[in-house]
C-alpha cells in the first residue's frame, strides 16, 4: 500500500484542502466557465492554490478535476480533452509538493429517469476514461465526492475500480438533514449508504458539501457510530447567503476548527472543507489538530 493507503486505513488523520471553485473565480475564471479549463490555459493559478493549502497545513491536495468527466466537459466542448485535463491536474498538483495528490472525481451533473435522462452505461465508460486517467498520471488515491444519489456513486466506484483494485478510493455523498435524519436529495439514508459503498470496496466513505460543519458534527457521530471502517468529511463553511456581490459565506474559520477537530479526533481518516472554505479554514484546523494531538 502507498502512504496515504495506509494513513486513511490505519493512520491520523489525514488533512485535506478546502474549496477550489471560488479560489480561482478570485483569481480569474469567469462565471458559468468550466474551471479545469484552467489547468489547460492558467495552469500556474491553479499551482498557485493548491501552494496555499500545502502552506496552510494541508497533507493531501485534490486535483482541479470534480467536473472532468467527459459528460460534464461536453457542456464546455472538453469532451475530447478529458484524458488531457485530468492528467495535467495531477501535474499541477503535484507541482505544489503535497505529501499526497488525490484526484477528484465528481458528478455527472444528470439523473436518472424518471427524474432525468443520465444513462448508466455512459456514465459508467465517461468514470473509467476520468478515473484511468488520473491513475495512469499517478495520483496516491482517487475521491468520488458530492454524489447526491448511491446509484451514480456506486457506478463511478466500479468503473474506477476498473483500473486498479488496489488504490485507495474515497467515497462522499452529499446529505440534506431531514426531521428523519440525514438523507441525499434522492432519498438515500447516511448509514445505509455508506454501509453499502464499504460493502462496494470503497477504501473511506463518508459526506461533503450541503450541510455546514455544527451539522456535520451530528452527521459524524451518528455514522461513526453505524458504519464499519473509516471515514472523511468536508463541510461547507455555513451557509450560502445571496447578496449583491454573490453568494458569501460567512462561517469564521476558528468557528469550522473547532467543530471539525474533535471528528478527526474521534478517528476521521479525513477531513477538509467544501464550499466557501479557504486555506483560512484549513490553516485555523491545521492549528486545532496539531492542539489536540499534543
Amino acid at each position: 500500500m502507498s502512504g496515504l493507503a495506509e494513513r486513511l486505513v490505519d493512520g491520523p488523520c489525514v488533512l485535506l484542502d478546502g474549496g477550489m471553485g471560488s479560489m480561482l473565480l478570485a483569481r480569474g475564471l469567469a462565471p458559468g466557465d468550466a474551471p479545469e479549463r484552467m489547468n489547460l490555459r492558467q495552469p500556474e493559478v491553479v499551482t498557485e492554490v493548491h501552494v496555499e493549502y500545502v502552506e496552510a497545513g494541508s497533507d493531501a491536495v485534490q486535483t482541479n478535476t470534480f467536473g472532468a468527466n467527459p459528460i460534464r466537459l461536453a457542456h464546455f466542448d472538453l469532451a475530447e480533452r478529458c484524458e488531457e485535463i485530468n492528467r495535467r491536474a495531477t501535474d499541477l498538483a503535484r507541482q505544489a509538493r503535497p505529501r499526497f495528490v488525490i484526484g477528484d472525481i465528481g458528478p455527472t451533473g444528470e439523473y436518472l429517469p424518471p427524474v432525468g435522462t443520465g444513462d448508466v452505461v455512459r456514465w459508467d465508460e465517461g468514470f473509467e476514461m476520468q478515473g484511468r486517467a488520473l491513475i495512469e498520471a499517478g495520483v496516491d488515491a482517487l475521491h468520488i465526492e458530492t454524489m447526491s444519489d448511491l446509484r451514480e456513486a456506486e457506478v463511478a466506484l466500479r468503473a474506477v475500480r476498473r483500473s486498479s483494485t488496489e488504490i485507495p478510493v474515497m467515497v462522499s455523498l452529499t446529505f440534506d438533514r431531514k426531521k428523519r435524519g440525514f438523507f441525499t436529495i434522492m432519498g438515500d439514508p447516511l448509514v445505509e449508504s455508506l454501509t453499502r459503498l464499504v460493502s462496494d470496496g470503497a477504501t473511506v466513505v463518508g459526506a461533503n458539501c450541503s450541510i455546514a460543519s455544527p451539522d456535520l458534527r451530528d452527521l459524524a457521530a451518528e455514522a461513526q457510530s453505524g458504519v464499519p471502517g473509516r471515514l472523511v468529511f468536508q463541510p461547507n463553511a455555513g451557509s450560502p447567503e445571496t447578496t449583491a456581490g454573490g453568494i458569501r459565506y460567512s462561517q469564521a474559520p476558528e468557528e469550522f476548527a473547532a467543530d471539525l477537530a474533535p471528528v478527526a479526533a474521534a478517528g476521521a481518516a479525513a477531513i477538509g472543507g467544501c464550499c466557501g472554505t479557504d486555506p483560512r479554514f484549513i490553516a485555523a484546523l491545521r492549528r486545532r489538530m496539531d492542539g489536540d494531538q499534543g
